[in-house]
């Protein structure tokens, strides 16, 4: 017998595969700490460039102070987000802005890896081993860290909404509810994400995220005079609806760059039909969903992707930044296409777009011979988007593990509207 044969490095038993994975997860995580380290040595050194989280904090503290969290012309704060986010904030404004700014990005990237991990062993359909996990992780980490660095709330909106789907998994509607309510108390786009999941559950959803929605505009109201927080109510909601809701800014990336960089012209009011007319369509193919796949893995990963890409395509308000939130999609795509073997290139192409070529770096480095660079972020989710649809209409068929087929039977037996 070979003596390469004999040799457990190079055997294939499931002990040395499953403690190398282990090996290259323990890696994946550390990479994850080095960015924290990476990002609190720059809140030390630089507290306050390129990074959002003086506007976070001075917001709070403007709260305290009864000024407007939204007069952005005297405060200059930029500030968008709800009275209750600017509430909630209150304990790192508190802090001094080198401290804070820390542990502002320790719980963001906390919250972020527990949610990749729980995308891989909760969400994501098929089995994945841990060499796998480490690989998605790290894939993962080269899409997000741009949006860490800058103190972005995306990672927490992102984790919200993967901690609210794998409570609707498995049917604690209340827990999702406030999850979801919390992510739109951020930014309001998440609730995109709750109407596509009350098209599937209206009954355990529609109510209970109304109610949670309501239950955390109150918070404020407990904190500050009444007439004060009405007023700050009244501004958020006028920057939302005012001249703001169709400013064009330079750093936005949607189907609307697409437009113009290839020399269409749209409307506001005609790419606000757009908006609606692609909204329409991932409806659609979310409660198709239910109707090709019976594995609950694979319709919340379908409809979690689906939202994704109609967000950075043509949602409100995306930014280079907010591509955060492709980076675990298109991330889980590329290492499912090569394992399964389903359209590698497309899921590559998808990848490629989305992370490396999307970078702001990147497109500067472009744009002297290619003016319409800024459009490669939105046009990456095409691809994505295309891949997720091949992907679940070839899989539509295949059998259920064993662990679903017994999910599925409980819920028959108890009647869940899961089971329709």
């Amino acid at each position: 017998m070979s003596s390469f044969a004999q040799n457990p490095l190079f055997s294939k038993s499931p002990q040395v595969e499953e403690a190398s994975g282990a090996l290259w997860l323990k890696r994946a995580l550390i990479l994850w700490v080095v960015l924290w380290i990476a990002v609190s040595v720059k809140f030390v050194v630089q507290p306050e460039k390129k990074s959002v989280y003086p506007c976070f904090a001075d917001s709070s503290i403007n709260w305290w102070a009864d000024r407007s969290l939204y007069d952005n012309e005297s405060q200059s704060t930029g500030f968008r987000y709800s009275p209750t986010f600017a509430l909630a904030f209150s304990p790192f404004a508190m802090l001094p802005a080198t401290l804070g700014g820390i542990l502002w990005s320790a719980l963001n990237i906390a919250l972020l890896v527990f949610a990749l991990r729980i995308l891989v062993n909760e969400i994501f359909p098929g089995d994945w081993t841990k060499f796998q996990e480490a690989c998605f992780l790290m894939l993962s980490l080269a899409g997000c860290a741009r949006a860490i660095w800058s103190a972005q709330s995306n990672s927490l909106v992102f984790a919200l909404a993967v901690f609210a789907v794998v409570s609707l998994k498995k049917e604690r509607w209340w827990a999702a509810a406030f999850l979801l309510a919390a992510a739109v108390h951020i930014k309001l786009w998440p609730a995109a994400l709750a109407l596509l999941l009350m098209a599937r559950f209206p009954r355990q959803l529609g109510v209970r995220f109304a109610a949670a929605g309501a239950i955390l505009v109150i918070p404020p109201f407990l904190t500050r005079p009444l007439p004060v927080v009405l007023q700050q109510y009244q501004d958020w909601y006028a920057l939302l609806t005012g001249p703001y809701r169709t400013l064009r800014q330079a750093g936005l990336r949607d189907a609307y760059t697409i437009a113009k960089h290839f020399g269409t012209y749209v409307d506001d009011r005609v790419y606000t039909i757009l908006q609606l007319g692609l909204a329409g369509l991932a409806l659609v193919w979310c409660l198709r969903l239910v109707q090709i796949t019976h594995s609950n893995n694979t319709y919340f990963t379908g409809v979690l992707t689906t939202w994704v890409c109609w967000q950075l395509l043509a949602g409100p308000g995306t930014e280079r930044l907010t591509f955060l939130l492709a980076a675990p999609i298109a991330s889980w795509a590329l290492i499912v296409s090569f394992k399964e073997r389903c359209y590698p290139s497309l899921a590559a192409i998808a990848w490629l777009m989305l992370i490396p070529l999307g970078t702001g770096g990147v497109e500067r480095l472009l744009l002297p011979v290619a003016s319409w660079s800024p459009a490669i972020l939105p046009l990456g989710i095409i691809p994505l988007m295309a891949w997720q649809i091949v992907y679940i209409e070839s899989h539509a068929d295949q059998s259920l593990t064993a662990q679903e087929i017994k999910h599925r039977d409980i819920l028959q037996h108890q009647g869940s509207p899961w089971a329709a």
